[in-house]
């Protein structure tokens, strides 16, 4: 063969000098999104993969139907209605009758109906009475759970020991009062009449004409914080226990008006022993480890949580 433009045969040792393709020179196999699509377009041929996507958009499908279904279900069961009535029980002090029953079931049956289209609106997101509510809730759940546990006797004398001035019985006092009352004379008039009474009182006069308390004229040992309760008026408590025995004093203003007052009797506060004092710190002591557990519980809670504060 002339071949290469020489006029010379190609003979064996010629062709064994020619040219071969080296593997650099061969094309570039087929990039990564080539395979992909010839692995898709095989996968999406199976018949397998067709029933699996049926299968799912079916069981998507059936869901929601299911959910929607639920959505518009309601039902009131045997429990249910035995809360509702221990609920209106506890209230009113006696069980309903069947009308009323009736009612408040549909009563429920209706809240039910509100609560889930509200959900379905999204009422309940962003809502700031509904968090509360649901904190509040969920607290009371957490307190429930913190069954009472009953100290030992050590347990209890040791915590006593530590608490005994929180059982001691508080300072009490009797005292006699003049009073002038500001809704019938008006503050001011009121003041002026008791402020004369005080000057007279405490020179061994009688007092200006008073006006009838809507209560006893003496009060007969009470504590401090009776007296606040009755009395109302700021500090009115407060002068009753620090002003001396036996002497008028004032005017000193209550929830109802002026008064000018005298201590009559006096009893300081009394500690007591744990005999004496048994069954009240038994519960005190119980109120107290319910809380310790409860603040456990919430520590732990806390512990699974990540907090970025602001300040």
């Amino acid at each position: 063969m002339y071949n290469d433009g020489t006029g010379l045969p190609l003979g064996p040792s010629r062709l064994s000098a020619a040219p071969t393709a080296t593997p650099e020179a061969l094309p570039a196999p087929a990039g990564w999104r080539a395979r992909y699509r010839r692995w898709a377009s095989a996968l999406w041929r199976e018949p397998l993969t067709h029933f699996l996507a049926f299968g799912i958009l079916i069981f998507i499908v059936a869901h929601a139907l299911e959910a929607r279904s639920q959505r518009y279900k309601i039902d009131v069961t045997p429990a249910d209605v035995t809360r509702i009535v221990n609920s209106y029980a506890q209230q009113y002090g006696s069980a309903p009758d069947p009308s009323q029953v009736r009612t408040m079931v549909d009563n429920y049956i209706k809240e039910e109906i509100f609560l889930r289209e509200g959900l379905a609106l999204g009422l309940d997101k962003n809502d700031e009475i509904v968090r509360r509510r649901i904190a509040q809730k969920f607290d009371f759940l957490q307190q429930d759970m913190a069954i009472p546990r009953e100290p030992s006797e050590s347990e209890l004398t040791s915590w006593f020991n530590q608490h005994r001035a929180d059982f001691a019985l508080p300072a009490r006092r009797s005292f006699e009062q003049v009073y002038y009352a500001i809704d019938q004379r008006g503050d001011a008039a009121a003041k002026l009449l008791a402020q004369t009474a005080a000057t007279r009182l405490a020179h061994g006069q009688p007092a200006p004409a008073s006006d009838d308390f809507p209560g006893p004229k003496s009060i007969i040992n009470l504590g401090q914080d009776d007296v606040q309760r009755v009395f109302g008026g700021g500090d009115f408590a407060g002068k009753i226990f620090a002003a001396p025995v036996g002497q008028w004093f004032g005017p000193v203003r209550s929830g109802f008006g002026w008064h000018v007052l005298r201590i009559t009797e006096q009893q300081p506060q009394q500690s007591r022993t744990l005999a004496q004092a048994h069954e009240e710190a038994r519960l005190a002591w119980i109120q107290a480890d319910r809380q310790a557990r409860n603040a456990q519980a919430y520590r732990q809670l806390l512990s699974h949580y990540s907090i970025t504060r602001a300040y």
